[in-house]
């Protein structure tokens, strides 16, 4: 386990910032606020995202995430009668590899944290960090969604599955009603994986490497959705999309800055 300090001494600011943390997909993130000097009376606010929030959209969505919106984010501030320093100590834990510090100090403040990384028995979702020959999604069959997520453009390609208890190979086509247990692959513009852009709806059992699917979007994302009537699995492989790439994309987002 690893134990990292961070003090932030802020300027004035009015707008929202964030730290985020991202670890190995078999671990959780523990923050734990040491220390703050957040006045609630000037609009100072901190907060603790269980996932990562981004524009809105939140990573895992709220249909993949075991805990309510309310029981996922955690706000706080300082105590205007214990200012400036409160002795606060809060201890936070997240259910995935992802986790977010968020904060607002109109007038000049600070706090410290410290961040863990603990070992996840069961992963579910999983956000991606660096490239790893593959990742492993898993439902134990239970009733749950879990999703696989990368914050930037990807070739993804189906290694191994075994979705919906069939044993007859792979189909690559499962966006249908009887097929409740599937893996959905696509890409979004944002973190919304739910109403992503699909390239493909897989259910069945197959041992051998899928095609690769160039996912050309913000948010590239594998999701497994399982009812809790089989135990689902699959192995997906992630790397980053090059130019030459481009003759594998399955799915191609807007990615064009707004214009303010």
């Amino acid at each position: 386990m690893a134990d990292w300090w961070m003090c932030m001494s802020m300027a004035p600011v009015m707008e929202v910032c964030g730290i985020y943390f991202v670890t190995d997909p078999d671990k959780l993130v523990e923050v734990t606020v040491k220390r703050m000097d957040v006045n609630c009376d000037t609009g100072g606010l901190m907060s603790f995202v269980d996932g990562w929030e981004l524009n809105g959209m939140y990573f895992p969505t709220e249909y993949d995430h075991p805990k309510s919106m309310d029981q996922r984010i955690n706000e706080f501030c300082n105590d205007p009668k214990m200012w400036p320093f409160s002795p606060v100590r809060k201890a936070f834990r997240s259910s995935q590899n992802a986790a977010l510090v968020q904060y607002r100090i109109p007038i000049s403040g600070s706090f410290t944290v410290s961040v863990r990384y603990l070992h996840n028995p069961d992963p579910c979702n999983i956000m991606v960090e660096g490239v790893a020959p593959y990742y492993t999604l898993r439902n134990r069959g239970a009733f749950r969604n879990c999703s696989l997520t990368a914050v930037f453009p990807a070739v993804m390609s189906v290694v191994g599955v075994d979705v919906g208890g069939r044993k007859d190979g792979v189909n690559y086509d499962c966006d249908r009603p009887d097929a409740v247990d599937r893996l959905e692959i696509g890409g979004s513009s944002g973190l919304d994986s739910a109403n992503m852009d699909k390239s493909s709806t897989i259910c069945g059992k197959s041992m051998e490497p899928g095609p690769e699917q160039g996912i050309f979007c913000g948010t590239s994302t594998a999701r497994l959705i399982s009812s809790g009537r089989h135990a689902n699995q699959a192995l997906v492989s992630v790397r980053l999309a090059e130019e030459n790439d481009i003759t594998l994309a399955t799915v191609l987002c807007d990615m064009r800055r707004k214009k303010k």
